[in-house]
């Protein structure tokens, strides 16, 4: 709820939440408490109980109507109403009740945003009782729509309820790639900034701008990895080294070169200074490492990228060879744009680097971009 909510509030849209508890709200975001919606109350528990053993509550239809009264004024008012695993949960069935019956009065504006299904889980079987208010969580209810976090929900949904399947929508939930790395809050900024989330693969170089680093030939590998459809970004780490005037003129020879790449980011071009934590932030993000130098001392970025487990293509020079081994993938020092691409594509070609980007693909920003803002905002029925 809090992601959708701030992905709205992000788009101009004012977003109010209702709960019966809970943490406090994103910023910018208002929190409506009404406790007859917690599901966690004494009250609410103690009728659940009742249910469960086949009594219908004496307070239950006292209930539901407080909870129209409360909620009348905050639906009426409100273009979407999404609601969370309410209407197919035995959680709080005067809830149920109440917006199933707000939803018929006003059809599409009320969205069953559903993670759960309790006609499919054995521990929930003592709700599985003919009559009301049981049989409320197995219906579609009139005016609801219905979006499943999988396609399993969907088709469950579905079976249960006679609901074509074409008519349920299905988003999936998201993931905080950067919390879930342990990102720094300076290294979340910086992922933003970058809209690294969308990329696929993502390619570091964290070298100096010098011309013996060849950055321009990780850009062509770039630039031929989109042309074979692939959304890659290259991010490149480092200022302008500084014991050579000629690298100045390299900068604006790569920057030019970066303009004509889509998903291209030499930092040094773009005027972003950063410290080293936020290039560890990246060494956690990225998918593979490009190194593609036609001189070095020491290999370096090969052992940090390998603290992280990332996949290298490097050149096969003896200094890259003797602090790298058999592990890298080696290219030639003069490797082609092509080259390097076809280089990286092997390295993406394991099971554990698949997951990554199928990861990466759930993460919140897409998710809520591309999957959740679209259902929430389509036009009604």
């Amino acid at each position: 709820m809090g992601a959708h909510a701030e992905c709205l509030r992000d788009e101009g849209i004012n977003v109010t939440i209702v709960a019966g508890r809970g943490r406090p709200a994103p910023r910018g975001v208002r929190v409506t408490r009404i406790p007859e919606a917690d599901s966690r109350g004494a009250a609410i528990e103690r009728d659940r109980d009742a249910l469960a053993r086949g009594e219908r509550p004496k307070t239950y239809d006292a209930r539901v109507e407080r909870l129209m009264r409360r909620l009348r004024p905050l639906v009426e008012k409100s273009d979407r109403v999404v609601v969370h695993n309410v209407m197919t949960m035995p959680f709080n069935f005067a809830l149920t009740a109440a917006l199933a019956r707000l939803a018929a009065t006003d059809p599409g504006k009320v969205i069953a945003w559903t993670h759960d299904i309790a006609a499919f889980d054995p521990r929930y079987d003592p709700y599985d009782r003919p009559g009301t208010p049981c049989d409320l969580i197995r219906q579609a209810h009139t005016g609801v729509r219905y979006v499943t976090v999988s396609g399993l929900r969907a088709d469950q949904w579905s079976q249960l309820t006679g609901l074509p399947r074409e008519r349920i929508s299905v988003v999936p939930n998201g993931i905080d790639v950067a919390r879930t790395l342990g990102l720094s809050r300076a290294g979340m900024h910086l992922a933003q900034r970058l809209g690294v989330y969308d990329a696929d693969p993502l390619l570091l170089q964290p070298v100096r701008v010098t011309r013996r680093k060849r950055i321009e030939a990780a850009i062509e590998a770039t630039k031929i990895l989109r042309e074979r459809g692939q959304n890659a970004m290259l991010v490149v780490t480092g200022g302008v080294g500084p014991h050579d005037v000629k690298n100045r003129a390299y900068l604006r020879e790569l920057a030019a070169l970066a303009k004509q790449v889509e998903g291209t980011k030499l930092l040094a071009a773009l005027g972003i200074r950063i410290a080293y934590d936020q290039v560890v932030d990246l060494y956690a993000l990225a998918d593979v490492l490009v190194f593609p130098s036609e001189s070095e001392g020491f290999g370096l970025p090969m052992l940090e990228a390998g603290l992280h487990r990332m996949p290298i293509v490097c050149s096969d020079i003896p200094t890259l060879r003797e602090t790298g081994g058999d592990e890298p993938i080696y290219v030639p020092p003069d490797a082609s744009g092509a080259v390097i691409a076809q280089a990286i594509e092997r390295a993406m070609d394991t099971a554990v680097m698949g997951m990554r980007r199928r990861a990466r693909a759930h993460a919140w920003p897409r998710v809520l971009r591309e999957r959740v803002l679209p259902v929430i905002l389509e036009d009604r029925p």
